[in-house]
């Protein structure tokens, strides 16, 4: 019998032990000095084979390829790019919400000879900085959502 209780207590500790195992994630940060002066780190969750590049403009890639790229903007370039995206008739704005330390426009815009919307995009203000970031995906819309929602973006001291 206390055979029996050591075994089966063995068994829930190895399986409480798999579960908590496969709840951790790991991610990959770089922290960036922009044309602003600010420093902006970029975290990606890199479960699922997902990578980010450190080079800036960085790649969001999966199993190798690449489906999102993000490039740094002063504030201006991102209130005019906010502005346009709201006047152009081929884009269409997707949801304008916050995020930890960022605001951002998500949108598609449509290819104005088919119709057909042939990207996805993130305009991102970091608060209290100087500076945004584009982040475009010629995939899909889950595609583009997958890659956003594994980020985070802060700026540094």
């Amino acid at each position: 019998m206390d055979k029996k209780k050591i075994i089966i207590g063995v068994i829930i500790l190895v399986v409480a032990i798999v579960l908590l195992l496969g709840k951790c994630t790991t991610s990959v940060s770089y922290t960036y000095k922009v044309e602003t002066g600010d420093k902006i780190k970029v975290s990606l969750k890199t479960g699922n084979g997902y990578k980010l590049t450190k080079e800036s403009p960085f790649e969001i890639k999966k199993d190798g390829k690449v489906l999102s790229q993000g490039m740094f903007i002063t504030l201006d370039g991102y209130e005019q790019y906010t502005a346009a995206v709201k006047l152009d008739p081929n884009a269409k704005v997707i949801e304008t919400k916050e995020k930890g330390e960022i605001e951002y426009t998500f949108y598609s815009y449509s290819d104005p000879t088919t119709g057909k919307e042939s990207e996805w995009n993130y305009i991102i203000k970091v608060k209290k900085s100087d500076t945004g970031l584009l982040i475009g995906n010629p995939k899909s819309e889950e595609s583009a959502k997958e890659c956003f929602d594994r980020l985070t973006i802060t700026k540094e001291k």
